[in-house]
């Protein structure tokens, strides 16, 4: 085997993780939604950001994103703190992700009414592109805030954080 070919290969297989990558915001927001959904009662920005050894300042900030958004709510005074105000079931990926950042373009030609890109007639990967483009964006569209939060990881985890936090 070339060594060069696999070289180029693996560089090219990182390049794409990096572009389909969810921003850290996303990533996070997804990580306190997650959060709480599986908790009726509110929870204040410090609580999750110690639960999750994530920075407060952005903590705060994505929960007043979502707040803003209509995503949660948020209750000030001694029992406040923050409530998801969606159904877990309802809340899709793709509207987690529309509200923290900016719309998602595997390439450029994604939106093809939009599309800016001077080769786009004569490209021979946009039609794949875009196909592939939905099937993404379709997926996330699908994929639910429950979906994430009954899948077994999120579970174990769950279990194992649980009992760390009754035995301090």
């Amino acid at each position: 085997m070339d060594g060069t070919n696999f070289s180029f290969n693996r560089s090219l297989s990182s390049i794409w993780i990096r572009l389909l990558r969810l921003s850290k915001k996303t990533d996070y927001a997804i990580i306190l939604l997650s959060h709480l959904a599986v908790n009726s009662d509110p929870v204040s920005a410090q609580e999750l950001a110690s639960a999750y050894h994530l920075p407060q300042p952005m903590v705060a900030n994505i929960l007043k994103l979502l707040a803003s958004s209509g995503v949660i709510e948020s209750k000030r005074g001694q029992q406040g703190g923050y409530s998801l105000v969606q159904n877990p079931e309802d809340l899709s990926m793709a509207e987690i992700i529309r509200v923290t950042d900016t719309s998602f373009n595997l390439v450029e030609c994604a939106h093809e009414e939009d599309c800016a890109c001077k080769i786009s007639q004569w490209c021979p990967t946009q039609e794949p592109l875009i196909a592939l483009h939905k099937k993404i964006e379709s997926f996330m569209a699908s994929l639910t805030l429950s979906e994430v939060t009954n899948h077994p990881q999120f579970k174990s985890y769950r279990r194992t954080h649980d009992e760390t936090a009754h035995l301090s």
